[in-house]
């Protein structure tokens, strides 16, 4: 037997492992996994969350006790009977889900035997499919929900601040005796005072408490409806991207960091996340204020509208609005709020419970399984928290690599704006490199048929007869290929000398022309970087010799092997010191 105590009610539930078909030993050995899964140091609190354990546990048992071979140790069980685990689940979604409780269930079991966790934890199970993945709303939906969050905040201001004004004129005897805001303020001071309003033998409120609306409607003039409190819950992880349930047991303490308590820009908040267990469950949470110019932008547009976009704001207002309900019900949350009626089972009508179904329900906006209907969504809290993660794009209680590999890598929208991303820079490298080894090489064939037509090869080559002419006999070579106009360069004004280096600056640019008597420079050139590779580091090799090293292989595919061994073998001495002195940087300008 395994009795699992809950943490928040202290409730203690009984889980019988008494019928597991297994051996005695191994059927010790699973209630003793249990047991841990159950204990202190377990980021189960909830006997809802341990049940699924105890029928993952009891599933592996039964797959153990129908196996041909079933264990009678722990250390009997193989890789076999992990197959035979995984088999009693023949739809994927299943098997993976079960597979991976199984994972959470033995992972710190060092005892389990090698090759079954091998097969366990090293076999790869089935993906979820997209389609059942969490997606965001849309910007129509999302505006929907927002809107109505956001009615629902201003409204409850209203009306609190209202009651509190009215009680405090009370107090201070600012109201005329006799009159209905007179009675109404001494109503109020009763609530503050005893928790409670007058009421009758039945339960009902007075006469005087049924003038003023009854019961429900005096207590809201200064507390909030479990309906409002989950559209602040709601509201607050729209804006923060945590988790609903985790931010609705925030307290109503915090703390600034530079120790000042007005003009707060952020507010330091302890959170718990229990199922990340005891050493890993409270953290403090930065809850921030919009940066000043965002505000006052929003402000010139909005009004007052920008209390509702920014997170420090809307849990300032919340603590504002609730604190007259921990002033009567001695509770410390920030979501206190006043039941309509007193429950089976409970002990008062002050509770910090949030029900986001039940705020959708009222709201009309459909259940998550019919969304859709009536033009609303459905309101998913795992919808919420994804849609804030894509319009923050920030980790948020969370790894970076979390919120890269689980959050963002299932929505569709990140995926698209990804691949258009990745096109462009995959467009514009590849532009880079065509620029890279953009040199024009002119062929043998259309200098064959300069020397019998010129202006006819000048025509093809896109070229003026002079300058065409000028190319053949070499007067406008540089160092490895040829200038159309030095004064007319990319690297300098126009009439002005070019300063470009011979090696980096003549490959790089349009002006540049290759012709075949360049050819025996340009393969012992490509010969000399290629060896130098080896021979220097290899950042300082990519910087300066990768982008002439991958022109010239350009240049160079234009001919045959024959003929770059050809011409390599053809280079003369004074070529030889040319290309020393390009590869020392004495041809330079300085």
């Amino acid at each position: 037997m395994v009795i699992f105590h809950e943490e928040g009610t202290g409730r203690a539930v009984r889980f019988d492992c008494s019928d597991l078909p297994v051996a005695e030993p191994v059927r010790r050995w699973l209630v003793e996994v249990l047991a841990e899964r159950a204990g202190p140091r377990s980021g189960v609190k909830r006997a809802k969350s341990f049940r699924s354990s105890f029928q993952t546990v009891r599933d592996f048992a039964r797959a153990l006790g129908s196996s041909e071979q079933p264990p009678a140790l722990p250390s009997d069980i193989s890789a076999v009977h992990i197959k035979a685990f995984r088999s009693l689940f023949p739809d994927p979604q299943a098997q993976r889900t079960c597979v991976h409780r199984l994972r959470v269930v033995l992972r710190d079991r060092t005892d389990l035997p090698e090759a079954a966790r091998r097969e366990l934890f090293g076999t790869r199970v089935a993906t979820k499919k997209v389609s059942e993945q969490v997606t965001a709303y849309s910007e129509l939906e999302w505006q929907q929900i927002m809107t109505a969050l956001r009615r629902d905040v201003r409204l409850c201001r209203d009306r609190i601040r209202s009651g509190i004004r009215l009680l405090e004129r009370f107090r201070s005897g600012d109201l005329e005796e006799g009159t209905r805001a007179a009675e109404l303020g001494l109503l109020l001071d009763c609530l503050i005072r005893t928790g409670d309003l007058p009421r009758q033998s039945d339960g009902c409120g007075t006469d005087i408490v049924k003038r003023y609306g009854g019961v429900t409607a005096v207590v809201r003039m200064l507390t909030l409806s479990q309906q409002e409190a989950s559209a602040f819950a709601l509201l607050l992880a729209a804006l923060t991207a945590e988790n609903v349930g985790t931010i609705a047991r925030w307290p109503a303490l915090h703390r600034r960091p530079d120790g000042a308590s007005e003009n707060l820009s952020v507010a330091l908040v302890e959170q718990r996340k229990p199922r990340r267990g005891p050493d890993r469950e409270h953290r403090v949470v930065a809850v921030e204020d919009l940066p000043v110019s965002l505000r006052s932008v929003l402000e010139r547009a909005y009004g007052s509208e920008p209390l509702f976009h920014s997170p420090l704001r809307v849990y300032e207002l919340l603590l504002e609005l609730t604190a007259p309900a921990r002033l009567i019900s001695g509770l410390t949350g920030a979501f206190v709020h006043r039941r309509l009626s007193n429950p089976a089972g409970r002990d008062s009508l002050w509770s910090q419970e949030i029900r986001v179904e039940r705020w959708a329900r009222t709201r009309g906006f459909p259940p998550v399984n019919h969304e859709g209907k009536g033009g609303l969504p459905g309101v998913d809290v795992r919808r919420v928290r994804q849609t804030a993660l894509e319009i923050q794009r920030r980790p948020v209680s969370h790894t970076r690599n979390t919120l890269r590999d689980h959050y963002l890598r299932r929505s569709e929208t990140v995926r698209e704006q990804s691949q258009k991303v990745v096109a462009e820079a995959l467009e514009e490298e590849v532009g880079k490199a065509r620029a890279l080894a953009g040199v024009v090489v002119l062929p043998p064939r259309l200098l064959e048929l300069a020397t019998q037509e010129l202006e006819a090869a000048a025509t093809e080559a896109g070229l003026a007869p002079h300058t065409l002419k000028g190319l053949m006999t070499g007067e406008q070579d540089t160092a490895v290929v040829a200038c159309l106009d030095h004064h007319d360069s990319p690297h300098a004004l126009i009439g002005q000398a070019c300063p470009a280096s011979f090696l980096n600056g003549c490959l790089n640019c349009v002006n540049a022309r290759a012709l075949p008597h360049h050819l025996p420079v340009q393969t012992v050139l490509y010969d000399r970087l290629a060896a130098l590779r080896f021979n220097l580091d290899p950042q300082l090799w990519q910087a300066r010799y990768a982008g002439p090293l991958a022109r010239l292989d350009d240049i160079l595919g234009h001919y045959s092997a024959a003929e770059r061994d050809r011409a390599r073998s053809s280079v003369s001495p004074s070529q030889l010191l040319l290309i020393d002195a390009l590869l020392e940087g004495r041809t330079d300008l300085r």
